[in-house]
């Protein structure tokens, strides 16, 4: 039987996702001390030499201490202070936890990650060849993406993390043709991105090497291109039925 000092203290996300975990008070700050060394002890983890996927219980952890503290610095201090620019492996395990952490983070991770455009910029430059294991060419392209996601929410701060349709209508308000189709054009851009990403993933795998890294890396490439599917098909869905009534 378990006792009471047995018992879960971390915080427990809904079954619906990380995303709807929103606390409105701060925890003390010995408990946020204590999480922060948990999450730099997460994030290590994650971004391990070895070439396998980041495991998803230290993802998670990343992803619920945005949510807890509504900040994601602590995060992207974590990522820093790691010996991550010296391996081609550690690197790229580092920027599929961003892409994970942008997506499934607190809405504050995205306004935040524009100030670490820096720091993506030298994980591409520090790659600057094909690596000893082949990861060069994977983790140019993968910041690359990152910065074009980036560069969309910037441009288009309705946009929640998985391009959620109904969310950017409700902040846009009313449909303005010429707007709608510049951000499907843009939406657009984005995905042509994903297929030359998830291309270049599946050109580099290895008959004699462990491809579980590399595939690591398609699982948020699917979630982004089914939010942004489903969010221009529901535009043009909306756009033909306004044009059909106004007619």
């Amino acid at each position: 039987m378990l006792e009471k000092e047995d018992c879960v203290q971390f915080p427990r996300l809904p079954t619906t996702g990380a995303q709807e975990c929103m606390s409105s008070r701060q925890p003390p700050t010995v408990v946020r001390e204590k999480a922060e060394i948990e999450l730099v002890i997460s994030i290590k983890k994650a971004t391990s030499q070895e070439e396998t996927a980041p495991k998803q219980k230290h993802v998670r952890k990343c992803i619920v201490y945005t949510w807890d503290y509504q900040s994601s610095i602590s995060f992207w201090s974590g990522l820093r202070v790691q010996p991550i620019l010296s391996d081609e492996v550690q690197t790229f395990k580092a920027l599929v936890t961003v892409h994970r952490v942008l997506q499934e983070g607190h809405p504050v991770t995205l306004k935040e990650a524009h100030v670490q455009v820096g720091w993506l910029e030298t994980c591409a430059r520090t790659a600057a060849t094909e690596g000893r294991r082949g990861y060069g060419p994977l983790i140019r392209i993968s910041v690359q993406f990152i910065l074009a996601k980036l560069r969309v929410h910037r441009l288009k701060p309705e946009f929640n993390s998985l391009f959620d349709y109904e969310e950017y209508i409700s902040l846009k308000g009313i449909h303005d043709p010429n707007k709608d189709y510049e951000t499907i054009s843009d939406l657009m851009g984005l995905q042509d991105q994903i297929e030359s990403f998830q291309r270049m993933v599946f050109s580099h795998f290895r008959h004699s090497a462990n491809n579980e890294c590399r595939i690591s890396a398609l699982v948020p490439l699917v979630k982004e291109s089914w939010g942004i599917y489903r969010f221009i098909t529901s535009m043009l869905r909306a756009m033909h039925r306004s044009k059909v009534f106004r007619y």
